[in-house]
This record gives structure tokens, sequence and C-alpha cells, in this order.
């Protein structure tokens, strides 16, 4: 453990209607290895037993810092909220049906502090009961604005980012993937992200979520390309089709 350098990391939930999946991805964010942290999970208007769930672990632990939103404003909103509200030097983001395996947190707290902005981690695929159901993406060691164009490396559930780098870039609940045009965004300017080769986020695939409407994530990705980056016609041409192949590898082989 880091006994002289012990920087307090503000882990952001959003959830809405999460109640299914919401204990096993707390769970997974008290059991890490790395204990100075906080955990500010916010509630987004949610009608399910969500709000009870999130009560019933504030009581048992201290760390858990709930927001509790009368209305639902999006997941871009409620994650801001919680940066807005966070106190740490840095901010790693989950979402609430995706697990941390335990030592995540001190793995890239480990790469962070040697002076690294953003910092990602490889993946595996679980299903809504929680089995794997494809090979893991392995992310390469190092990312930057032109190699995420042809392929998304940095999942929300595996960004660990400065915080003050967040804190002067909220999220835009503009554009569909609102995520990837953040990273891209910080990556322009100028920011670095290195990746954990080790497998530390088990991503949770299940019938009618975002993720797996791609018709409708291939015509967003379109969109980001050419509104949000201001991609010419024939790069935006050029990066959707590596977008389209890469992606395919990475879900379905």
């Amino acid at each position: 453990m880091y006994e002289n350098n012990n920087p307090l990391i503000s882990v952001v939930m959003p959830n809405y209607n999460g109640g299914s999946f919401l204990k096993e991805s707390i769970r997974s964010v008290l059991d890490q290895t790395y204990h100075n942290f906080e955990f500010i999970i916010v509630d987004d208007g949610s009608s399910d037993n969500s709000v009870d769930i999130i009560k019933r672990y504030e009581k048992e632990d201290k760390r858990i810092h709930p927001i509790l939103c009368a209305m639902n404003q999006g997941v871009s909103a409620a994650r801001n909220k919680g940066i807005e509200k966070s106190r740490g030097e840095f901010i790693a983001l989950i979402d609430n049906d995706d697990t941390w395996e335990p030592e995540k947190l001190e793995r890239q707290l480990a790469i962070a502090i040697k002076d690294v902005d953003i910092v990602y981690c490889s993946y595996d695929f679980i299903d809504e009961h929680g089995e794997k159901i494809k090979k893991p993406f392995i992310v390469p060691p190092k990312a930057n604005f032109h190699s995420m164009l042809t392929s998304s490396v940095i999942s929300s559930s595996t960004a660990f980012i400065r915080a003050d780098i967040l804190e002067k870039n909220p999220f835009s609940s503009e554009y569909y993937h609102e995520d990837y045009v953040l990273w891209m965004k910080l990556l322009r300017k100028g920011a670095t992200a290195e990746g954990e080769r080790t497998v530390l986020m088990h991503y949770r695939q299940r019938p009618g979520s975002k993720s797996q409407n791609k018709g409708n994530s291939a015509k967003e990705r379109w969109n980001t390309f050419r509104k949000a980056l201001g991609l010419n016609l024939i790069s935006s041409i050029w990066y959707f089709l590596c977008y389209s192949v890469k992606g395919v590898i990475k879900y379905y082989f």
C-alpha cells in the first residue's frame, strides 16, 4: 500500500433503476484492496428499490455518500453531480451494473501517480447472470486522440482520472456516446492516457441495454465523428469503417 502517497480517490456511480445489479456493483467497490476512497452514488430518480439498497449500504460503510435526485436527468447529469461533490485527487467511474476486481483502484493508482492523466484497464464481458460470455478485451498500454479514432479502449467503468481535469470538463448530454466524446476532448487537448493490461473490470451486457443497441450506436458514432469531433467527410468514413470492423471483432469474436 502507499504509505507515503495515500491520496483520496472519489468513486462515482450514477444509478437509475439499477436494483437488479446494484448490490453486486457496490460490493465490488467496497471490497477494494485500496481503502482510502469516498463512494458517491448518484441515484437519478429511480422508481425501483435502488434507494433502499443504497441507504442500506450507507449505514454499513461511512465511505458511501448518496446523492438522491427527485427527477431523472440522465447519466451525464448524474455523473457531473457526483464529480461536483467529490473531494478526491482522482476520480474512478463505475456504472451500476458493472463490477471491479479487488485490486483495480490500487493498480490504477500506481500508474496515475507517475503523472498520468487518464488510466484505463482491460475488461471481460459478463451476462445478466454474471457469467463470462466472450474473450476479454486487452487494452493497449497507451492511447491518444488518433488511436482512439479507430478503436475506443476506454470504457467508462475502467476510467481513473485526475479530478482537476474532470472538474473543468464535464460530461455532455448532447451526444449518445457521452463518455467517448469526453475522452476524445481530453486527449485532443493533450491529456495522457495509459492502460493497465490486467483484466480489472467486468462489463455487463444484457438484452435491451444501451451497449446492445448496435444500430443506434453506429449511427451515433457517425454523428460523433462529424459533429462532436468535427472530422471531414473522408476522415469520418475511414474512421467509421475502422470502428465498425474493430467493433465486430471486439464484441462478437
